[in-house]
């Protein structure tokens, strides 16, 4: 799961959305960061929904998809894709309109600058100013973050061409997407 499902499964406060937006920015055990208790609630939630994930059947099966040298990678493509996937099925997942939800996320984002860890407060205004949860929407979107992706990894890997096994497997992918988000969805609220 990427940014735009993290947010979704927070829990219905800003603390809680911030931790899990920031939980891929939080490196480490909790107690080296001075994080508000709650906040670090959600980065704990955020890496059990990440723990969830990938170790879901569906997801292991998706990730076996992909060439035998590139599989060390599915996992970014698919954390990737799986936002995209979510935009699509977003009424399945989310009472909320989409567009009221991005709006209210990147409010909390603007509003809370000091609970904001600091890799995340970091780059919050620059994420909010463009509007980078729509991104997912499009192909061209998913496209652009793995490239950005691509040039961040310490060896060059062409991320964005490994989107041609979901494109090839499009209904699979969609139906693992289904499939995992519904049950992480599930266990995460139990």
């Amino acid at each position: 799961m990427n940014y735009l499902a993290h947010a979704l499964l927070a829990e219905p406060y800003a603390h809680s959305l911030i931790g899990n937006i920031a939980g891929d920015l939080v490196k480490g055990p909790l107690d080296r960061h001075r994080l508000h208790p709650r906040v670090a609630g959600g980065v704990r939630r955020h890496r059990r929904v990440d723990v969830l994930t990938d170790s879901h059947h569906a997801y292991r099966a998706l990730k076996l998809r992909f060439p035998d040298g590139q599989r060390r990678y599915a996992g970014l493509v698919l954390d990737v894709l799986f936002d995209h996937y979510l935009v699509h099925h977003w009424d399945r997942f989310s009472e909320w309109p989409r567009d009221a939800f991005l709006d209210s996320t990147y409010r909390v984002l603007r509003e809370n600058p000091v609970l904001l860890p600091p890799a995340l407060g970091r780059v919050a205004t620059a994420w909010t100013d463009a509007d980078w949860l729509r991104v997912y929407e499009t192909p061209e979107g998913v496209a652009a973050v793995l490239e950005r992706l691509s040039r961040r990894l310490t060896r060059p890997v062409d991320l964005v061409r490994l989107l041609d096994v979901a494109d090839e497997h499009s209904s699979e992918f969609d139906q693992g997407f289904l499939e995992v988000f519904t049950d992480v969805q599930r266990m995460i609220n139990a």
